[in-house]
């Protein structure tokens, strides 16, 4: 494999071989970063031929496939789609390759990709400000826009005038609650794309012969105990902002406790699994529970708790394995 900085086994100039390499993938790269002007899901998926290339060839190659893909794709799409390639697939494509290539753990290569995806983030949405004068009123007003369209397509249906004051009630608290966690929703955003960056590009990589780490099996899925505290932590402050009329202490209990909300129902849903697999439930049989498991609100809830009983108690016993 080649360090990484780039350079072949004996430390000189690339070799036809990594060039030829480099070139189809900075083609695919670009192909779909093109794509992705047109059909968003490519954004997923298009640091994925500069990770290869930087695991299989260094740093430097893929720095050197970034350049030209930025060039190419502003040639074809425009230099803001340039712009949005150097920002989704030079930063965050070379950091996860780096990290791969270094063989960090899983864990901590989807954390430092995760700060990747922020600094992509912010550079994407700093150019969204100066070009396009986006603010985070236009998508308050866009989420208004899709309420009152909503409510126009029940109305279109034949519903009553009362069930539609209160569906319009239960939509708008609905969108309160949106509109105040929207940090939370970007925070957790930004961690499902380090996720799916991660397990799509080691899916490739071990096609091609590449070891890389792995998290644990999804059953044995757990996060350390004190992070219950965090759940706890935004819980009372969320209380305490409601009972003594403080906004601002409200709205970061309410985002602290959406994050973790999260992250205890997903180890929630991880020990479900575990007892699941243990009693050798169907598969079918397991995706349906699971469904039911998110969409329902009390189940979810009770989800998230179990998750949380499951931090501080193992119920698993998985600290003795």
């Amino acid at each position: 494999m080649a360090g990484i900085d780039g350079h072949g086994p004996a430390g000189g100039r690339m070799s036809t071989r990594t060039l030829v390499e480099g070139a189809l993938l900075t083609a695919i790269t670009i192909l779909f970063c093109v794509l992705d002007a047109y059909i968003p899901i490519f954004a997923l998926v298009y640091p994925l031929p500069v990770v290869v290339l930087v695991v299989r060839r260094g740093v430097r190659a893929g720095v050197l496939a970034t350049v030209i893909a930025v060039l190419g794709t502003s040639a074809l799409a425009g230099p803001l789609q340039g712009l949005t390639v150097l920002a989704k697939v030079g930063i965050v494509g070379i950091t996860l390759g780096a990290c791969l290539n270094r063989r960090l753990s899983a864990a901590r290569t989807i954390i430092i990709t995760g700060v990747a995806v922020v600094v992509s983030v912010g550079l994407t949405l700093a150019v969204s400000i100066l070009v396009f004068d986006f603010n985070l009123g236009q998508l308050t007003q866009a989420i208004e826009e899709g309420l009152r369209r909503s409510i126009d397509i029940y109305r279109a249906m034949g519903l009553s005038q009362k069930d539609l004051a209160m569906l319009e009630q239960s939509l708008r608290q609905l969108v309160d609650i949106m509109k105040v966690t929207l940090p939370a929703a970007i925070f957790l955003a930004i961690a499902m794309v380090s996720f799916i960056n991660f397990a799509v590009a080691r899916l490739v990589l071990k096609r091609l012969g590449h070891e890389v780490a792995s998290l644990p099996r999804f059953s044995h899925w757990r996060v350390p105990w004190y992070w219950g505290w965090g759940y706890i932590a935004g819980g009372v402050v969320m209380l305490l902002g409601q009972g003594y009329k403080l906004d601002l202490a409200f709205k970061v209990g309410l985002n602290i406790m959406t994050i973790f909300s999260y992250v205890f129902l997903v180890q929630g849903l991880a020990l479900a699994w575990f007892f699941m697999d243990k009693y050798r439930v169907s598969t079918p049989v397991r995706v349906l529970l699971v469904f039911f498991m998110v969409i329902t609100r009390f189940l979810s809830q009770l989800v998230v708790w179990l998750g949380l009983f499951d931090a501080w108690l193992d119920l698993r016993k998985l600290a003795r394995k």
